[in-house]
């Protein structure tokens, strides 16, 4: 008597992420244990997330301090302001943080002393995460626009 295989089960494939799928729990500024909690340990959303930050985030840094040079001021204090809500929902703390520090100064103090050391912060937080990201992902972020 012939055996009958198993009926395939796509939802039992579809549950389970295949092993080479899971990004590492460590990734340099990002608290991956409070993002996993936030998806409810989906890495294929995380993964998502984290592709289009890397694709459209990389230069952001660069950019605002161009804007900051031509007196483009109100879209600097929106591109901080956008980096720090899209840096805070992927968990990317020490963006987050600069990001915050960025968008209070040039608020303050558009043309102030403080923009620079702010500016400086941002693209080394930002280095950071994209430097982990890149390696994780497997592919280099996109050259700023």
């Amino acid at each position: 008597m012939t055996e009958t295989p198993p009926p395939d089960n796509e939802d039992s494939r579809l549950a389970a992420p295949a092993p080479s799928r899971r990004l590492p729990d460590t990734l340099p500024g990002i608290d991956m244990g409070a993002f996993r909690e936030m998806v409810r340990g989906n890495d294929d959303m995380i993964r998502k997330l984290l592709g289009k930050f890397l694709d459209a985030y990389g230069g952001k840094a660069a950019e605002i301090g161009a804007d900051v040079e031509a007196g483009n001021f109100q879209r600097a204090i929106g591109a901080a302001h956008a980096l720090k809500g899209v840096s805070g929902n992927i968990r990317a703390t020490e963006v987050f943080e600069a990001a915050k520090a960025l968008e209070a100064a040039l608020k303050a103090a558009p043309e102030g002393p403080d923009i620079g050391s702010r500016l400086t912060d941002l693209a080394g937080a930002l280095d950071k995460v994209m430097a982990g990201l890149s390696d994780a992902l497997g592919h280099p972020p996109n050259p700023p626009a």
